[in-house]
């Protein structure tokens, strides 16, 4: 017996590499190590600049990372799979590309991996109109070996049932003659009692005035191009007075010209679908408001608690005491920014934007004093200020304080250790500038793209200095807000610099507010 022909079939790799889903492969804590074709390709980034640079979740919108965060690697660590997870991934210069996912935990020679399964969610109707026409192809064939009235006949029970599972209404159009068809199920969608005739003019007049044009206007693209299908969704105003909101799609089939001959479309009722996601941005909201609330609540006792050692700081306590008492300081500063940052990401993420209060003052004594409690934080960092230039300065002293604590900690964090950290205050005549540099490994050109994104942090360096990845966003925040700019320059050779450019005038028309 001759082995099958197999000519004309890729080999495995071909097919791992350009299958019709993305597949991943990262660590355990989400760095991608390879990735096939398909994948980098919907994300229209080169391998080299994925494989070893980048981790998973930070190719995620920030509600994505969030999720990832507190649901997903949780999850994953649990019950060692997950599957059909909808999140978005961002994409420089296009909107987020929506993937429902599928992933595994492995463990191999001792080190845990996770394998990575993704596909266009936006494709999920198109493959199943695809399925559909494949199942009529099929059963045409059936049809050719069987009485075509009972082959018929059958096909259109098992069609009705599915459509009924679904919710789904059939609608049919003539674009020639403009006779249109609905079936009779499409009553129940106009709040009618019972299945019936319906006809168009009446479910024109049903379609919510302000959606109408719309519809209409969408439908009538289809008909006048060739080889084009029709999806739109609008509201529809019951008999019953209940107002839904129903998913209409179509595709053409193309008479002998190539334009629409025919046209076989689906009406669904997706009211529980756009509700459900009017409760989850409600829901996403209202955790950004608590959060607001809560940072907002948090910062009096905090500064009650800083405010107390800072009075039995100068009281003298014993040798013994006051190591414990350092602690205590360091942690509550600690604690106030952190809330601090919070904050403002919150009223940020509102659309509120940070409120700042342009006044003048002394750039040069204004760094300095920030640079004085900062030594008490990282008592173990050599934090050395270089001044340069003694022209007028305005901006929000509490503002530049802010920026100036996250560009250190951040250059503490991330900086070689036992190296000085420089800030370096210039006041020139056309504004200012205030500059951090470290040194230590330079920052991934991937991850210089983001770097002012929120949830965004380099590279682990321990628990002690974790954080919710919030610093920089600020900074960036702090900046707009003062129609200023913030650049960074990272090398191997000369280290990392930050360097805030204040211009003399433009802060002059920020919002101002407490």
């Amino acid at each position: 017996m001759s082995a099958p022909d197999d000519r004309g079939i890729p080999d495995t790799s071909f097919l791992y590499e350009h299958a019709p889903c993305g597949l991943l492969v990262t660590d355990g804590d989400g760095t991608i190590r390879h990735a096939n074709a398909t994948f980098c390709q919907w994300l229209g980034v080169d391998r080299a600049q994925l494989v070893g640079q980048r981790r998973f979740q930070d190719l995620l919108t920030v509600g994505g990372r969030i999720f990832h965060q507190t649901h997903w690697a949780p999850l994953l660590q649990m019950q060692g799979s997950i599957a059909e997870v909808k999140l978005d991934l961002a994409r420089e210069g296009a909107r987020p590309l929506p993937m429902m996912m599928n992933a595994i935990r492995r463990e191999r020679d001792g080190a845990v991996v996770h394998e990575l399964a993704v596909s266009i969610a936006e494709d999920r109707h198109t493959y199943e109109r695809e399925l559909m026409t494949a199942r009529n192809r099929a059963e045409g064939l059936l049809a050719e070996q069987k009485q075509a009235r009972d082959a018929l006949a059958v096909a259109g029970t098992r069609l009705r049932l599915a459509l009924e599972a679904g919710a789904l209404h059939v609608w049919e159009m003539d674009p020639a003659s403009g006779e249109r068809y609905f079936d009779p199920g499409v009553a129940l969608l106009l709040g009618r009692d019972r299945p019936g005739p319906v006809a168009f003019e009446d479910y024109v007049a049903a379609v919510y005035p302000d959606d109408r044009d719309a519809a209409l206007a969408a439908l009538g693209r289809m008909l006048h191009a060739p080889a084009t299908t029709y999806r739109h969704a609008y509201r529809i105003n019951g008999d019953d007075g209940v107002q839904r909101t129903v998913l209409a799609t179509a595709r053409a089939v193309p008479g002998p010209d190539g334009m629409p001959g025919r046209v076989f479309g689906l009406l669904q009722d997706i009211t529980e679908l756009s509700e459900q996601r009017a409760a989850a941005e409600d829901r996403a909201l209202f955790a950004e408001q608590m959060v607001g609330i809560v940072s907002h609540d948090l910062r009096n006792p905090l500064s009650t608690i800083r405010l107390g050692g800072q009075v039995l700081e100068m009281a003298g306590l014993s040798a013994v005491h006051q190591p414990v008492l350092g602690n205590i300081t360091r942690a509550t500063t600690r604690a106030l920014r952190l809330v601090n940052d919070l904050l403002d990401f919150t009223r940020a993420r509102l659309g509120q934007g940070l409120a700042v209060k342009v006044v003048p003052f002394d750039l040069h004594a204004a760094v300095a004093t920030q640079l004085a409690e900062l030594a008490q934080a990282y008592p173990e960092a050599e934090l050395v200020h270089r001044r340069e230039g003694e022209h007028p300065c305005a901006a929000d002293p509490d503002r530049l304080a802010q920026l100036v604590g996250n560009l250190v900690s951040n250059a503490v964090a991330y900086g070689a250790r036992g190296a000085p950290v420089i800030v370096a205050s210039v006041a020139r005549a056309d504004g200012f500038t205030v500059s951090v540099h470290n040194t230590g490994p330079a920052i991934p050109e991937a991850l210089r793209a983001v770097l002012f994104q929120p949830m965004v942090r380099g590279a682990d360096v321990g628990a002690g200095s974790r954080s919710v990845g919030l610093g920089l966003y600020i900074v960036a925040e702090i900046m707009r807000a003062h129609r200023g700019t913030i650049d960074v320059e990272s090398t191997e050779a000369h280290g990392t610099v930050f360097a805030a450019h204040f211009p003399r005038a433009a802060g002059q028309d920020a919002p101002s507010g407490g």
